[in-house]
């Protein structure tokens, strides 16, 4: 993931997931970031 658009994403991913885990939403959330992995990787 090195293309502009993919470090955004992340970025944006890593920061809901800051959020969901300060407002008690501790579930797994690498599912997510798997997902958006390997839809950016097709």
């Amino acid at each position: 993931m090195n293309t502009p658009y993919a470090k955004r994403v992340a970025e944006k991913f890593r920061e809901a997931q800051n959020y969901l885990k300060t407002n008690g939403f501790s579930r797994s959330t690498k599912h997510l970031l798997e997902d958006i992995e390997n839809s950016v990787e097709k």
